[in-house]
């Protein structure tokens, strides 16, 4: 990338971490406006929308579609009440399985209605009340054509095509229902964990209260990993106050970050980052989440702001790809918001370490030992509360060396664990 030079621009440090680190920046301090912004090359497929002027600046959008369509009474439901579902077809690469897509309501992060949307799979010829496992997918994105209920269905998008489906075979030849929420909600706000704790436990109660699944009675499981895990880690510690009518028998989730403050310092700002294009991702989905706590957009420079239009509906590699080889200090003016309370407010409220809740449900917590995106300390400080509390912890840490080798290591464990809490079986505890 040419070397751009700003003249009477001052740059100063920012928050950076994403599902595995976030970025927060600060309010702008530019003494002149920097130069004319040349325009960025769009990626295949991802359409570069018009900057709109520094006045309008707000969140970033990607059109949800309507699917998400609000309707009249919203408020005056439940949350978790069925809107409305409709018979799918096998989303690409599954079994056969008798499938449904169920709009329900559900909240955000602020206590407001929203529409929530699951993909529920569950084997033909079943008995009624099999077990049924929410599955988060790794959904680090920004773009609504990555959520489940577009991506599993997509055979030409490469970027939004993800590899779950796959794994959605094990648990529907298991015998289990499996239900897979747009854990992102609505906004596809990556990174707003607390509100996907609530589209998950509200995708549960939409499950069991469609009557053709015939789901009422099941045992409830969950498992996720990476911003999957994190999403999964978020529901469990909420269940027991958010909705204890959720026959939950246990959480499996690998790989999660507990602890955004300690991410952004492992992640830094001066240096490229492998990870970074995910870290401005997550900082525009928690804009999207907290637009008045943190009205990131209107604090970029030039070229921040093409990377967020960028980014704007782009899947996991896109953002990847936009990111490679940036770093904050090239997109923001300046990190004021660093010191800003309601910035340590936004990310301890989405940080599972920090989260008040404790889980009551038993866990199943693997991880790589040498995982260089999370903190590996502050989860097993985190996992040592739940013990104190009383829950029912199992560690496992894999052998992998790193991030995401970790997933395929842990799998199988994870799945047997599962296995055992809905047959009933006394949970296990690593706790000391």
């Amino acid at each position: 990338m040419q070397h751009l030079r700003f003249r009477r621009v001052r740059w100063v440090t920012t928050v950076v971490t994403a599902a595995a680190a976030l970025v927060i920046w600060g309010s702008a301090t530019a003494v002149a406006a920097p130069p004319p912004a040349p325009v960025l090359p769009a990626l295949p497929g991802v359409p570069t929308p018009p900057l709109p002027p520094a006045s309008e600046l707000g969140p970033s959008y990607s059109d949800p579609g309507p699917l998400y369509r609000h309707p009249p009474n919203l408020a005056s439901m439940r949350d978790g009440d069925v809107i409305g579902a409709q018979r799918k077809p096998n989303p690409f690469r599954v079994v056969p399985s008798e499938t449904w897509q169920i709009r329900y309501k559900t909240t955000d992060s602020h206590g407001q209605p929203m529409v929530g949307v699951t993909l529920v799979m569950a084997p033909f010829n079943r008995a009624a009340n099999v077990p049924l496992l929410s599955y988060q997918m790794i959904t680090n994105a920004l773009g609504m054509r990555c959520q489940a209920s577009q991506s599993v269905y997509t055979s030409t998008d490469f970027s939004a095509s993800p590899a779950d489906p796959w794994g959605f075979n094990v648990a529907l030849l298991r015998g289990w229902a499996i239900a897979v929420p747009d854990h992102l909600g609505e906004k596809s706000a990556y990174g707003a964990v607390r509100m996907s704790g609530h589209v998950i436990l509200d995708g549960i109660r939409a499950a069991t209260r469609w009557a053709p699944l015939r789901l009422q009675k099941s045992r409830v499981g969950m498992s996720g990993y990476s911003g999957g895990g994190m999403a999964t880690a978020s529901a469990a510690a909420q269940q027991p106050t958010y909705a204890p009518d959720v026959n939950l028998v246990g959480s499996a989730e690998g790989g999660v970050p507990t602890n955004l403050e300690q991410m952004a310092e492992a992640i830094g700002t001066e240096k490229t980052h492998p990870a970074f294009g995910l870290a401005m991702a997550a900082a525009l989905g928690l804009e999207r989440e907290y637009p008045k706590e943190l009205p990131i957009s209107k604090h970029l420079n030039w070229l921040g702001l093409q990377t967020r239009a960028q980014m704007a509906n782009a899947c996991t590699n896109e953002i990847l790809t936009v990111g490679f080889g940036k770093t904050a200090r090239m997109l923001a003016t300046n990190f004021d918001l660093l010191n800003d309370p309601s910035t340590k407010k936004v990310l301890r409220e989405n940080s599972i370490g920090y989260m008040p809740e404790t889980p009551t449900a038993p866990i199943f917590e693997f991880h790589s030992p040498t995982d260089p995106l999370i903190s590996v300390a502050f989860l097993n400080q985190t996992m040592a509360r739940y013990c104190r509390a009383g829950t029912k912890v199992v560690q496992l840490s894999t052998p992998a060396p790193e991030h995401l080798s970790a997933a395929a290591v842990g799998f199988f464990p994870a799945l047997q664990w599962l296995q055992d809490r809905f047959d009933g079986k006394p949970a296990p505890t690593t706790c000391r």
